[in-house]
This record gives C-alpha cells, sequence and structure tokens, in this order.
C-alpha cells in the first residue's frame, strides 16, 4: 500500500497526507495531559474520528468525548478531557440553523447547501451535519461563526434563503437516513475497484470518475485510481452517491476482501 505511511501510534497505518492533522491532535493530547484542561476538536468526520481515538489509547488518563448535535451524527466535535470531566452539551459549542428557503419553488439537495458554506469563506471542519427530514434542511456549525453565518449566506443556488438558529434540543429535526449497509468481497481495496463493485460499473468508468475529479475521499478531491482505502473512510461519487467503509473482516475462501459498507445510492 504505497500511498500509505507506518506511524508508530498502537501500529496504526496513516496516510502521509493525514499527519498533520495526526501532529494537530497530538499537540491538543499533550497540552490536556500537561495543563490537565479539556480541549475541543473542529468537527471531525469519521476518518478522523477514528484516528483520535487510536491516539487517545496512548494515554491512561484521558478520554474523549463527542457531540454532533444528535445520536448518530457523522460529523462530530471532540472534548479530549482528563477523567474528572463530564460535558456538557454547551461545552461543544455547537450552533443549529435551519434553511428557510421557497418550499414551492425550490428543491434543495446536499450538495447544493455544502457548496454555499464553502463558498461562503466557512472552512469544512467548522461545520458538522446537514440534515433533512425531506422537506427541512437544518446544519451545524460552531457557535462563534453566528454572525458570519448569518451575514454571509443568504442564497443556495439561485435561490434566496433565510438563516433562523433553532435550539438543539428542542427544534432539531428527525433526518432521514437513506443510506444501506451492504457486505461486499472485492478483490482489492483500490479506490475504483471499490467504486465498480458497490455501484456496478466497470473498472475503467470508475477509473475516468476518478481522473476527472468527481470523487471525493474523506470530502477531499482525489484523482489516485489505485489510493487504498482503510477503515472509516468516506468516498463520494458525484452522481452516484457515497460510499462508507465500516470494517474490513478479513478474507474469504477465494481470497477477496470481504467488506462491511454503508452506501447512499442516488
Amino acid at each position: 500500500m504505497s500511498d500509505k505511511v507506518k506511524v508508530d501510534i498502537n501500529g496504526g497505518y496513516f496516510r502521509p497526507e493525514e499527519k498533520p492533522f495526526i501532529d494537530k491532535i497530538g499537540d491538543l493530547l499533550l497540552r490536556t495531559q500537561s495543563m490537565y484542561i479539556p480541549q475541543l476538536t473542529d468537527f471531525l468526520n469519521l476518518r478522523e474520528r477514528a484516528i483520535l481515538d487510536n491516539l487517545v489509547n496512548k494515554y491512561d488518563d484521558l478520554f474523549v468525548h463527542y457531540y454532533g448535535g444528535y445520536e448518530g451524527a457523522e460529523r462530530v466535535r471532540g472534548i479530549i478531557a482528563p477523567d474528572y470531566f463530564v460535558p456538557k452539551q454547551s461545552d461543544f459549542k455547537e450552533s443549529l440553523y435551519e434553511i428557510r428557503y421557497p418550499e414551492r419553488f425550490a428543491n434543495l439537495h446536499h450538495g447544493q447547501i455544502l457548496g454555499s458554506l464553502t463558498g461562503s469563506g466557512m472552512d469544512r471542519d467548522h461545520f458538522g451535519d446537514i440534515i433533512t427530514n425531506g422537506k427541512r434542511w437544518q446544519f451545524f456549525c460552531f457557535d462563534n461563526l453566528d454572525q458570519f453565518v448569518e451575514d454571509q449566506v443568504d442564497k443556495i443556488g439561485s435561490f434566496k434563503v433565510h438563516l433562523d438558529k433553532k435550539d438543539i434540543q428542542k427544534d432539531i429535526i428527525m433526518p432521514i437516513d437513506e443510506s444501506a449497509d451492504e457486505t461486499i468481497n472485492v478483490q482489492s481495496l483500490r479506490l475504483d475497484t471499490i467504486i465498480a463493485d458497490v455501484y456496478d460499473i466497470s473498472r475503467t468508468q470508475s477509473k475516468s470518475l476518478i481522473e476527472h475529479g468527481r470523487i471525493q475521499l474523506n470530502w477531499v478531491p482525489n484523482r489516485n485510481a489505485s489510493a487504498f482505502v482503510t477503515l472509516y473512510d468516506t468516498i463520494s461519487v458525484r452522481g452516484y452517491g457515497r460510499i462508507r467503509i465500516n470494517d474490513i473482516m478479513g478474507k474469504s475462501r477465494n481470497n477477496k476482501y470481504i467488506v462491511f459498507v454503508n452506501i447512499i445510492r442516488k
């Protein structure tokens, strides 16, 4: 697996591009241990959360608590803390916003909202899940960005919108889960192989999607068809959906990898 580098953290394997995140989390862990004061992370995706869990296990006296606004949130903030600390919801410093839009004329999509938020100048790790119940849309962000978000985000696609701040406990909607869990058998853990198998397309088509910039690996564009996926990776395939690697369960009798995935098909 040439696109990975071995880092001596409980024997774990991490990609070279993950080293800045590992260093950043390492600094937070050392700060927590030396100052004995809880440290709050940005919003983390599933892969980043797995890395943090791996790192914090090196410390007997430190724990990490997660919160993303609701049970089952994919993007969460973590509080790295000594064992005495019991966090409150307010300690995670998250705000919930609902998008008011002309429902009779507009049909919002996750990608539109994500593009508008990042286009406003917000970093991706400064906001959490974007959720819908099929009609209403909400998202989470840092609470110190409230004024910025309200001032900057007034349009999604071609439609004018207004953002209403909501109470996380009282006003959160019940999000629709359009994903499905499946077990697949694949010849290799290469990115192009996983995409081809899940969406029942040829390897040639899969490679073309990757090479034409239609793939994101953990929300970062990836044009390397031979990149290997690993546990808790999220693969976004424009026009097809999303794949999350939940478990790699070894090999079958015919020497194929058995992979437990969560899939959204568009």
